[in-house]
């Protein structure tokens, strides 16, 4: 799978993977924090953005796979990975396939937990949904936790765009595959690299207790809090995002 990517700088590579229904574009605040010290390498996620879509179901382990055939032709042999929401489902696929690739991870609002019998339900109906009537089904349900209560309107009206303009049959791909995900604890458990794990405290799907569970799993985790972001920190609270990134992928790089 041929997959649309930005790839920009100098230095260690730092792989930036958005979450769902988003694109690359989700990271291009961070794209330009980076760039000027580290290789950034941005994908568009199968289905999203640029790149082709496969109807049906696309799980958690070809996304990975993707991205592995992405830096392979790239010849990048080391790189840090950096996932949001269902990107660090994909993060976590990675280094769990082949932690010494990745110098360091980092889980941005997100989950290590399998989904529940009744979750499973609820995503495959909401992809059958997706499929029937459109992006609207989606954007809806995401503006029931999507954003923090002081989320500056002009970062709505950028994502609610983005979300509009997601191909449905690769928004309801990654709903049917994420139904499908694995428990990701006992893979956490078991990698040394050093790991952020970064949420907001008005985020509802990744809440303190999801986000405590993967601190609790990871040997070397370093926990970032941003007092009232949502599920979108990196936007949210750009600056303060930002700088903990940074410090922390400066602190860890290998060179």
């Amino acid at each position: 799978m041929k997959l649309a990517f930005d790839d920009v700088g100098r230095g260690e590579c730092v792989v930036l993977i958005h979450g769902h229904p988003f694109d690359r574009t989700l990271w291009a605040q961070q794209l330009a924090a980076l760039r000027d010290g580290f290789r950034v390498v941005v994908p568009d996620l199968r289905g999203f953005g640029q790149s082709p879509v496969t109807p049906g179901s696309v799980t958690m382990r070809e996304y990975a796979a993707d991205i592995e055939d992405l830096l392979d032709g790239l010849g990048i042999a080391r790189a840090a990975v950096i996932g949001l929401s269902m990107g660090g489902l994909v993060t976590m696929e990675l280094a769990g396939a082949r932690p010494e690739r990745y110098w360091a991870i980092g889980l941005i609002a997100t989950t290590a937990e399998p989904p529940t019998a009744q979750e499973r339900v609820v995503r495959r109906q909401r992809a059958d949904a997706v499929e029937r009537d459109g992006m609207a089904v989606l954007v809806d349900y995401m503006h029931t936790g999507l954003y923090g209560p002081g989320c500056p309107q002009a970062v709505r009206t950028r994502v609610d765009a983005m979300m509009s303009a997601t191909s449905p049959a690769g928004a309801a791909a990654a709903l049917r595959g994420r139904a499908e995900r694995p428990d990701y604890q006992p893979i956490l458990a078991g990698l040394g690299m050093p790991a952020l794990i970064c949420a907001g405290t008005a985020d509802p799907w990744s809440d303190s207790a999801v986000t405590a569970e993967i601190v609790a799993c990871l040997r070397h985790p370093e926990l970032v809090v941003i007092d009232g972001a949502g599920h979108l920190p990196n936007l949210e609270a750009e600056r303060q995002f930002n700088d903990a990134l940074r410090a922390f992928l400066r602190a860890h790089a290998p060179s």
